[in-house]
């Protein structure tokens, strides 16, 4: 056995670990690049894709070596394959392996994603809506608490259970804030109800919304 090919083997035990860690539906092969058409000299068990030990390089594994993608990077990772005897789709990744800065093979894995690619068109099918346009901004309806009820919740957010306890004038800035924010006070009759919860008039109020306005708009 030629030493090139002993330093090759001597990658086994990464290639069943990193099959193993993949799951039943992945495999790594070990190939020799001194021999285009006999490259693969090692495939895990169970192998996906059928190739088998003296099987050639892939066409994308040239193209890689004809561009000398290897001296660029150590590896490429997660681009997709195919297996065309069972119409797979694969997660498929290249290491470069290299001695003493010479490249004398590639450690490949492949992960068959096809249920999974399949499962994704299938739920993006029943959604019947363009998740593209989920953006917030894209909504044409947007459902929404009260105001009474947005109010309760941002008071309990930021005082939780006070007691008896007055309420801090920080307190005091963060629900105005908050509510602010959240455009409660564009419905009439919400800054009377806010500025007798927080116990301040309403002028109080109006001059907080007023800050708050202009430190949003001022920010970048």
């Amino acid at each position: 056995m030629s030493d090139v090919r002993s330093k090759l083997l001597a990658y086994i035990p990464i290639a069943n670990y990193i099959a193993e860690m993949n799951g039943p539906r992945a495999e790594c092969l070990i190939h020799d690049i001194s021999d285009y058409n006999h490259s693969i000299i090692y495939i895990t068990p169970g192998n996906i894709t059928g190739r088998k030990v003296g099987g050639p390089l892939t066409d994308y594994a040239i193209q890689l070596l004809n561009n000398k993608t290897y001296e660029q990077t150590d590896y490429i990772v997660n681009y997709i394959g195919r297996s065309s005897h069972e119409n797979l789709i694969l997660r498929s990744s290249t290491f470069f392996i290299k001695d003493n800065g010479k490249l004398i093979g590639l450690l490949c894995s492949n992960v068959d994603i096809t249920d999974q690619i399949r499962a994704t068109e299938i739920i993006r099918e029943s959604l019947l809506v363009n998740p593209d346009n989920l953006n917030q901004n894209r909504a044409l309806e947007t459902f929404s608490l009260s105001s009474d009820e947005l109010i309760n919740k941002v008071f309990a957010k930021v005082v939780g259970n006070k007691g008896d306890r007055e309420i801090t004038t920080e307190e005091k800035r963060r629900i105005i804030s908050e509510l602010e924010a959240l455009d409660v006070f564009m419905v009439k009759g919400t800054v009377s109800t806010v500025a007798q919860l927080l116990n301040v008039s309403e002028k109080t109020v109006y001059r907080y919304i007023k800050k708050f306005k202009n430190e949003r708009g001022n920010q970048p």
